[in-house]
């Protein structure tokens, strides 16, 4: 009885190699005979899983242009006089994510003050920013003929930005402008232009009637970081201080008006 069920394992081997050796072959078309595809049955669902697998690693590796970026950064924030009503809320924000930070103030700074000179990139040459928040147009909301002024200005600020990733940040107007806010955003990539001047954000101010007070300038800066974490096209860490938490920059530069 085991010698019959020896034979009978013995022949079905023998058939099984038989079976996969003529699957490997092509033959004449005069004979009739098509190449098998055993083999390909019995190992295609291995090949297919191993596939399935690199296709799925392959997407999981795959960055999200959307992404936060949270690694540890630093920042330049730069810019005109309404850098100096943000940098102190921005201080704190850079503590408690573990940033590096910069601030240049340039009162009564315009586009065209940084836009005919290297400011810009000195600043960038001096601190090594991996990031820059560029606050600047407050003081050109009525100027005429605003393109045609100011446009080669934005154009060269942009251009000493390089391919660092930056912000630039709008002014809060106190009356409608001419069209800065407009000339600035349609002159950065999409997400790079926080407007500051909308319906639904409101300012006190001070006595001067432009800049806001302490609490309006944190509440603003507290929006800005808001929108560069969850809408902007360079998203990095900024989860929110405590209110009332205080910091200083690594380094703060306050220059004078030209001509003072």
């Amino acid at each position: 009885m085991k010698k019959s069920y020896k034979v009978l394992f013995t022949i079905l081997a023998i058939a099984l190699v038989g079976f996969f050796l003529f699957s490997q072959f092509d033959f004449p078309e005069k004979l009739g005979l098509k190449k098998g595809k055993f083999n390909e049955t019995l190992f295609a669902s291995d090949k297919e899983e191993v596939t399935n697998k690199d296709t799925v690693a392959t997407q999981e590796k795959k960055p999200n242009k959307n992404e936060m970026d949270t690694t540890k950064k630093t920042i330049l924030f730069i810019g005109d006089s309404m850098v100096e009503c943000l940098f102190p809320r921005m201080s704190a924000y850079a503590k408690k994510n573990g940033h590096t930070f910069y601030a240049v103030v340039w009162y009564s700074a315009t586009t065209e003050v940084y836009g005919t000179r290297t400011t810009v990139k000195e600043y960038i040459d001096k601190y090594h920013p991996d990031y820059i928040l560029f606050s600047l147009g407050g003081n050109e909301l009525f100027i005429r003929d605003i393109k045609e002024n100011r446009q080669k200005y934005v154009d060269e600020i942009i251009r000493q930005f390089g391919d660092i990733p930056y912000i630039w940040i709008g002014p809060p107007n106190w009356k409608p402008d001419t069209g800065i806010n407009d000339m600035i955003k349609s002159s950065v990539p999409e997400g790079c232009f926080y407007l500051s001047y909308t319906p639904d954000q409101h300012y006190d101010r001070k006595k001067d009637g432009a800049h806001p007070t302490a609490a309006s300038s944190n509440q603003w800066m507290d929006r800005i970081c808001k929108w560069i974490m969850t809408e902007s096209a360079h998203r990095i860490r900024l989860e929110k201080p405590a209110d009332g938490e205080k910091a200083r920059p690594d380094d703060l530069v306050l220059l004078q008006p030209l001509g003072s």
